[in-house]
């Protein structure tokens, strides 16, 4: 029997001899698995404790000026809080029209946050009366701007065109001018259509006729007037939904004679819009290879 157990554990350390030394040798077989020395050992000990004190630093350096401050003392809080209530009790309610910019910023800012800080009824109330003050003075300018506007629009300023009404007129020529040399160009390859619930509705119909009549007028772009129910396939390639009728499409005939269809506007829109909307999609919307060479951004504006 003793025989036995010393035999088992004689077995037993010579098993884990071997394993010792099955690890060291594979521990050894990698040019990565240096051995650890004293010196690289501090080195790696430093070198991750500057990671940790440059993290540290990352995270307490927009804050440790405010971690500085010493908090109030029960004197001081007691003093801040009687010059607030002072201050909150001398608003110039009677001379708030004379205060200036800067001084109603001021006040208006320095009151908010008496108020958040010390959310007592009447100071809240504060607040709130001098941040109506400032609205009401904000709607005053928005009519008095508006008034300004429409009684003497040859006065107001515009900084890439000359005073007066007539320098407006010509530089309004000018644009309708290149709008309409921009959509000649391109008259043979563009043109739009718009899709509707039902062309039986003669009141809906008519509406669309006389505004794209007018497109035409403008861009010289024709146009057609579809069914949804009439054009299955075009609802289906374009995913019209009936709930979002009408829809308003530019159809380009771009490189190599695709067909290329541009959503200009969904629902009722004006003929300008329309007219804003597929100049700038044209240009913006379709990529520059999708379009004719003589088409291209490089060929004309």
């Amino acid at each position: 029997m003793i025989k036995k157990i010393l035999l088992l554990l004689f077995f037993a350390t010579h098993a884990l001899a071997l394993n010792s030394f099955f690890s060291a040798e594979r521990d050894g077989y990698f040019y990565y698995k240096d051995p650890i020395t004293k010196k690289s050992k501090a080195k790696r000990n430093k070198k991750k404790q500057n990671a940790q004190t440059v993290i540290s630093q990352k995270n307490y350096e927009s804050t440790k000026t405010k971690m500085e401050i010493p908090f109030e003392t029960k004197e001081e809080r007691s003093e801040r809080k009687k010059q607030e209530a002072d201050y909150m009790a001398n608003i110039p309610w009677q001379d708030l029209d004379k205060l200036s910019a800067d001084e109603y910023r001021r006040l208006l800012d320095t009151t908010r946050e008496i108020a958040v800080a010390t959310p007592k009824k009447e100071y809240v109330k504060a607040y709130a009366a001098l941040q109506k003050f400032w609205v009401d003075k904000s709607e005053k300018f928005a009519k008095v701007w508006k008034i300004a506007t429409l009684e003497n629009p040859e006065e107001l300023i515009y900084p890439d065109v000359e005073f007066g009404a007539g320098a407006r007129k010509i530089r309004y020529r000018e644009s309708q001018n290149k709008e309409k040399q921009f959509f000649s160009k391109l008259k043979s390859r563009l043109g739009l259509i718009v899709i509707i619930e039902d062309k039986n509705d003669k009141a809906n119909y008519n509406r669309f006729k006389i505004m794209y009549d007018y497109i035409h007028k403008e861009t010289g772009l024709e146009y057609i007037i579809y069914d949804y129910y009439d054009v299955p396939t075009l609802v289906r390639k374009l995913k019209i939904k009936r709930n979002m009728l009408p829809e308003n499409y530019l159809l380009y005939r771009g490189n190599k004679n695709k067909i290329i269809y541009k959503r200009v506007a969904n629902g009722y829109s004006s003929a300008q819009k329309i007219i804003e909307n597929t100049k700038f999609v044209f240009k913006n919307g379709i990529l520059e290879d999708n379009k004719n060479p003589q088409d291209r951004l490089r060929a004309h504006d």
